[in-house]
């Protein structure tokens, strides 16, 4: 149970109540616990698509890190609403269980390089090495993009972890096989 009340979309002032609709996913947990500030939220939400728009990396590149921090962290919740949004850009099934099971040496070298980043990155023990790595994979713009997206997420994960945030549903689990993927976060099924 989270540790402060989570707001509805009418509990918000009304020029902060589009943040909540479910076109912006207001049902998820955390960005009710974050709407208990609404500008906080506001500027929470706008950073994320800045990053999602502009970091330099396709949407599945996006949600390999995001996942890769999830498991790093071992932070469920992240980890949770995540493996169904990979799924929909196109991140493999196989790709995901791989990530949740450390397995990222499997992919292709620019993957595999951006993974072990992200992880440094989460670690805060990036190197000349891993720079260099990612270097030869991704240029400067990106890897600034590649950078902040992890601090983001990592701030993402401590909100979470503060705020005692679980869940809505059974955890996927960090080896979810194919049906679960399919049919975790679908309401039709």
């Amino acid at each position: 149970m989270a540790r402060i009340p989570l707001p509805r979309q009418s509990d918000l002032p009304a020029k902060y109540q589009y943040l909540l609709s479910e076109d912006a996913l207001g049902e998820l947990e955390l960005l009710q616990a974050i709407g208990s500030n609404p500008p906080v939220l506001q500027t929470y939400m706008r950073h994320g698509t800045a990053l999602w728009e502009h970091a330099g990396l396709t949407s599945r590149e996006v949600e390999l890190v995001i996942l890769t921090i999830a498991r790093e962290l071992e932070n469920e919740y992240e980890w949770h609403q995540h493996v169904g949004l990979a799924r929909d850009v196109g991140v493999e099934h196989e790709e995901i269980r791989a990530i949740g099971t450390d397995r990222v040496d499997e992919f292709d070298t620019a993957d595999s390089a951006l993974l072990r980043y992200a992880k440094l990155a989460v670690r805060r023990t990036v190197d000349d090495e891993a720079h260099a790595e990612i270097g030869a994979h991704f240029d400067d713009e990106t890897i600034a993009g590649i950078a902040s997206l992890v601090g983001h997420y990592l701030g993402t994960a401590v909100v979470i972890d503060a705020l005692s945030l679980r869940p809505e549903t059974a955890f996927v689990g960090w080896e979810p096989d194919d049906e679960t993927i399919e049919t975790y976060d679908r309401d039709d099924e």
